[in-house]
């Protein structure tokens, strides 16, 4: 509908709109759907939250993205340098995030076990501000989104440049939706395990920490931990 409305007011040429939005259905599954923290910390907002745990994930995440995403529009060459001098820095920031929130996750299961529903339900999956700060913190200190967008997301960034504000943001808003609805699904997957019994949502919560505690040592596993491999942070 809003497409419809830029081009129809004259702010867009309708073949370069209608490109970057064909651009931003096609290459935004490769990023929104792909399994990885943010995922997992929507399945187990969910848990605790229902589906407005997954927004509220969403919500933290589009915090990040959005302005990131109309920066990438004006200046991209230069945040693709900028970019790799503080690699390390986003990568042991997203890493202790990654083993904090698994941590808060085994301590939940392990209150399932012990007490059921009541003895797991507090801190990672019941509180709206920690669900909102994961989608923050997984997104902003998250090298490997913050690369997606100036290596596969560029078709998006590129065509948004070609476009006014109002264009662009109905661009990012089409890319948004995929994320939105992706996590807000997860979210409901993870309620799911609340009706089944404690003992699943005990074994979701492990199953959830492991995955973040793989993408934690794989991060610390790839940094050149040696003098001078921050480049220029």
């Amino acid at each position: 509908m809003l497409g419809w409305v830029v081009v129809g007011w004259g702010l867009e040429s309708r073949g370069v709109f209608w490109r970057a939005v064909v651009a931003a259905l096609l290459v935004t599954p490769s990023g929104a759907l792909s399994p990885g923290p943010l995922s997992a910390s929507a399945v187990a907002a969910g848990a605790g939250l229902g589906v407005l745990g997954g927004v509220l994930v969403a919500l933290g995440h589009l915090v990040v993205e959005l302005p990131y995403f109309l920066v990438l529009r004006r200046l991209l060459g230069v945040v693709e340098g900028r970019l790799a001098g503080f690699r390390v820095f986003l990568d042991v920031v997203a890493a202790g995030f990654m083993g904090f929130f698994g941590f808060l996750l085994v301590r939940a299961g392990l209150g399932y076990l012990r007490g059921g529903f009541s003895g797991g339900g507090g801190g990672v999956i019941g509180d709206p501000v920690l669900a909102f700060l994961s989608g923050v913190v997984l997104t902003g200190f998250n090298a490997y989104f913050l690369a997606w967008w100036v290596t596969v997301g560029k078709p998006i960034v590129d065509g948004a440049a070609r476009l006014s504000l109002a264009g662009s943001l109905v661009v990012y808003g089409v890319h948004y939706s995929y994320d939105l609805g992706w996590l807000g699904f997860l979210a409901w997957l993870g309620s799911v395990g609340s009706w089944l019994g404690s003992g699943v949502l005990a074994g979701l919560m492990f199953v959830l920490a492991v995955v973040l505690f793989y993408y934690m040592v794989r991060i610390l596993l790839q940094i050149p931990w040696r003098r001078g491999a921050c480049g220029g942070c």
